[in-house]
């Protein structure tokens, strides 16, 4: 076992390399289309501590999110998940106030919130909100993380009643400072509602593509439950969601010993240990399950697909994984179409595959198509068939087969 650096957890400790990926490209990087663009090594890494399994570095923060090219509303799927989750707070939390999210993007969720609320928004990226006028809520361009926390308290005015966090607490090599942050931010009786993409149900099954530069950590409930305790915060429920090929969804408050919590916490809780999450060894064998499946990939999908003229259908950040560890660039007739403005014009990084609007695809003139976007699979199917798209359709995971 290599020790290859140290965990951000309170204990500080050494953590062991799992998988090492090499050299990667970052995967919103559209600002090049040279195919060797902004690459860093990827490795993927387990604390013997607190269990999170995490990366062993991550580029500056700047220059990842500062300017972003990933739009929140760019995906239908993303935006009624999004609104799903809003129509919870609405119905079920209406006697709160105040209202903050992190990593709002461009403002989706919070435009489904109602305006009894007190909304606020943070994220550093300064390209990707453009302000409506019916917009009730501020945005506000900076980092969430403990240096800022006094700064977001004035700009809100007083503690906040509900912090949100959709898929951001992973975003964040310093995850211990920005839980450190809700502590100082959370109202006494208030709490945060928080979204991760689930380790167990995703990387540890194999299922690599969750792992890049931008998302540094990867969370079971064991290894929330013990970040959170740092912070003299607790999971008081959790639910299991169907988004990012599955994600947990974390309700924490205020530490309180005598507080009720959810019996879906022990549910859960139990699975991992069956799984296995508290044994190193078990992170041992999963650099097997990750070959198995990049193996299965090659010869199902590429072997078959590199003479063919091929469509790449979505290419979200986990895809761009998914192309670079499997050699997509091989493929010699390749386009790949996404709805992102942003991403229209460039390569999908690391590859010479262009990308293309989906509007301006003629979808008969391919043989083959690979949803790299597979967790909104389909819709996405239902889509390219409509347009025409008659051939072979592969989804690279959970199972990497044809359908």
């Amino acid at each position: 076992m290599m020790k290859t650096s140290f965990c951000s957890c309170k204990n500080h400790t050494e953590t062991i390399e799992v998988y090492d990926f090499g050299m990667m490209p970052r995967v919103n990087n559209y600002s090049s289309n040279q195919e060797d663009n902004d690459r860093s090594s990827l490795i993927l890494t387990v604390c013997e501590s607190c269990k999170l399994v995490q990366l062993s570095s991550m580029p500056d923060l700047n220059s990842i999110y500062l300017e972003y090219d990933h739009i929140s509303s760019a995906s239908t799927s993303n935006v009624r998940h999004l609104k799903n989750v809003a129509e919870i707070i609405n119905n079920k939390h209406n006697d709160r106030k105040t209202l903050l999210e992190v990593g709002c993007n461009d403002g989706t969720f919070l435009r489904n919130i109602n305006k009894n609320f007190i909304s606020h928004g943070i994220d550093p990226a300064k390209n990707v909100y453009q302000k409506k006028s019916s917009d009730n809520f501020s945005i506000h361009n900076l980092f969430f993380d403990t240096s800022n926390q006094l700064k977001i308290r004035n700009l809100v005015g007083e503690k906040v009643d509900i912090i949100i966090g959709l898929n951001v607490f992973a975003h964040n090599s310093t995850y211990n400072d920005m839980f450190s942050a809700v502590k100082y931010l959370l109202a006494s009786d208030g709490y945060a509602y928080v979204e991760v993409a689930y380790a167990k149900d995703t990387i540890l099954s194999g299922n690599f593509d969750t792992i890049y530069h931008e998302h540094f950590c990867n969370y079971t409930l064991t290894s929330l439950i013990n970040i959170l305790k740092e912070n003299e915060l607790m999971v008081v429920d959790v639910d299991k969601v169907r988004t990012q090929g599955g994600s947990l969804g974390i309700w924490i408050e205020h530490l309180n010993e005598n507080k009720e919590v959810s019996g879906n916490i022990d549910v859960i809780l139990k699975e991992e240990h069956d799984f296995g999450i508290s044994d190193v060894s078990m992170y041992m064998k999963l650099s097997k399950v990750i070959e198995h499946k990049i193996f299965n990939i090659k010869s199902r999908f590429l072997a078959n697909a590199i003479h063919k003229k091929v469509l790449i259908v979505g290419v979200p950040a986990r895809g761009v994984i998914t192309a670079n560890v499997c050699n997509f660039k091989t493929l010699q007739n390749a386009v790949a179409i996404d709805d992102t403005p942003e991403k229209q014009g460039y390569n999908i990084p690391g590859t010479n595959i262009p990308i293309e609007n989906p509007e301006e695809v003629d979808y008969k003139n391919f043989d083959i198509a690979c949803i790299l976007a597979w967790t909104y699979k389909d819709d996405l199917i239902k889509r390219i068939k409509k347009a025409g798209f008659d051939g072979d359709i592969f989804v690279p995971f959970p199972d990497g087969k044809y359908i």
